[in-house]
């Protein structure tokens, strides 16, 4: 087993190629590697989701190289990434969970970095010289964590993070005070789930629409939409739907100004989505909608927050490769009634 001088890392890769979600659920390994190697610098190598927004502005980034996912692939394309990684000096790589072990791993010892830190997903890290297991019933944050700890590294503070200012902050309580919501019960919500995973991954939004309406109608919530550009459709049509409109900032917002928001509320719905994963970072209570998707992988990771899901033999199905399904009742059959039993019992504990 290959044993790592961390005295002589002084540059870090950290590949990540997920989204939102995928790089919160990273934080709390982050911040433990920072704190145990503040002089060492932190690159990431990144798909073109928005990720860095996570961390952007924050001491735990200092570069990013973002990568189209189908260039991710085969050697003669990524001839020039590994020459460009190559120049950079990198002593250390860190492959985040649940990414290609054989893609990765070779991209990084082509590029000649010393140490190579991953998983040995199904036997394929042959090109890590550090490795860890994989077990894809364990968390997200736990896995990251699993990684650091091969380096001798342990995450003593397991919060997760996301960078805002305090001008995003000014900006989220300027929006409560001139929409007259301080002190009222405020929900938000996040009725999509990121334009690739659309098909599966989403509770009806006519049902969203109904549990709106009740919050609105019988608990005088008042209801925020949130969401990337894309979904501003999807916002329009539930406003449609509604009896009582909600605000909508869909496609209206920073990354860091809705987490500042979303701070701000008192109660967050969600599908299994980057959006859930901030409420968490900002101690929002948050509940969950899981279908296909493991809330054992990729649940919110906060003591303040819970999971709605129906316990089917076929759920979950979804482990990286493409949902097949006809129904999806492990979605539908969760009801409106479901999501308002579960909001009384986050209201009443975190009062």
């Amino acid at each position: 087993m290959k044993h790592i001088d961390l005295s002589r890392v002084k540059k870090i890769l950290i590949i990540m190629m997920g989204g939102i979600g995928n790089m919160i659920f990273l934080t709390p390994a982050l911040k433990a590697l920072q704190k145990a190697l503040p002089s060492s610098t932190l690159s990431f190598l990144l798909g073109p989701y928005g990720a860095e927004k996570v961390v952007e502005g924050s001491h735990y980034i200092d570069q990013k190289i973002i990568v189209e996912p189908d260039k991710f692939t085969g050697l003669s394309v990524n001839i020039k990434l590994i020459r460009h990684l190559k120049k950079q000096d990198f002593n250390l790589s860190i492959t985040s969970t649940g990414t290609n072990p054989l893609k990765s791993g070779l991209i990084c010892a082509l590029a000649g970095i010393e140490y190579r830190l991953g998983e040995n997903i199904r036997g394929m890290g042959l090109f890590y010289n550090l490795k860890v297991s994989f077990d894809r019933n364990r968390h997200e944050v736990e896995s990251n964590i699993q990684l650091i700890q091969r380096l001798g590294i342990e995450a003593d503070d397991r919060n997760l993070f996301i960078q805002k200012s305090e001008e995003d902050k000014n900006s989220a309580q300027k929006y409560f005070t001139q929409h007259n919501l301080e002190g009222k019960l405020v929900v938000g919500m996040h009725p999509g789930s990121g334009i690739h995973q659309a098909g599966f991954k989403r509770w009806p939004k006519e049902r969203f629409s109904q549990l709106a309406d009740k919050l609105i109608n019988d608990f005088g919530a008042s209801v925020i939409l949130f969401g990337g550009t894309e979904e501003t459709e999807l916002a329009n049509e539930m406003k449609d739907m509604m009896q009582s409109p909600p605000l909508i900032m869909t496609g209206k917002t920073t990354l860091a100004e809705t987490a500042a928001l979303i701070e701000k509320c008192r109660l967050f719905f969600s599908n299994d989505s980057g959006l859930l994963h901030v409420a968490c970072a900002v101690s929002t209570p948050a509940i969950g909608l899981f279908g296909p998707t493991s809330p054992k992988r990729t649940g919110p990771y906060s003591g303040s927050s819970s999971v709605i899901r129906k316990d089917l033999a076929c759920s979950p199905c979804y482990f990286g490769k493409p949902v097949r399904c006809d129904h999806f009742e492990c979605l539908n059959l969760i009801t409106v009634d479901d999501a308002i039993q579960e909001a009384k019992k986050r209201l009443e504990k975190h009062a």
